[in-house]
């Protein structure tokens, strides 16, 4: 009876220690209220007080940077470009560097279930091939680098996004 006191114990001080650790490691950069809303008012997005304070500064920092076919710095990028290298940052996850291969391995995600963080496909090209990745924020707004504006936020609610959406996407390690 003792051992398995004993084990209850070590499982329940083990899961506080591995929460506090996760939620450690978690942490992003603390920005007030007041911040946030500043920053969700310059990105033109609905504020969002439970945001990933990091993301927000990460697109605060790359937003307008201009569009360039195979790039992927704060010089030029591409939309995988751009996308791999906020996974990277944020989520120090390291992701293919196109948006099909990104695609192909991640889990399919209704549009109804987007959740921070989660990637947007879209067959830029017509048909149902990707070739176009973008990261979800709320409200229906993801940030992406465009073709003909750089890195930019835009709406899934917008026709053209509307229309070339293909699929919703989190990203399985």
């Amino acid at each position: 009876m003792r051992f398995i006191l004993l084990l209850f114990f070590w499982s329940l001080v083990g899961s506080t220690v591995a929460q506090t650790d996760s939620l450690e490691n978690s942490k992003s950069t603390y920005l007030d209220s007041t911040e946030i809303k500043k920053i969700c008012a310059k990105l033109q997005i609905p504020s969002n007080l439970e945001a990933n304070n990091d993301l927000l500064n990460f697109i605060t920092d790359w937003i307008g940077t201009p569009y360039c076919y195979g790039g992927e710095t704060k010089k030029c990028t591409d939309c995988s470009g751009f996308t791999t290298n906020l996974y990277v940052t944020i989520f120090k996850k390291n992701i293919p560097r196109s948006s099909r291969d990104i695609f192909n391995h991640c889990l399919p995600i209704a549009k109804h279930a987007l959740y921070e963080g989660d990637l947007v496909f879209f067959a830029t090209s017509g048909g149902r091939t990707i070739s176009h990745v973008g990261v979800y924020l709320w409200d229906g707004f993801f940030v992406h680098a465009s073709t003909s504006q750089g890195v930019i936020i835009s709406n899934l609610k917008q026709g053209y996004y509307r229309k070339t959406y293909v699929s919703g996407g989190a990203w399985l390690d």
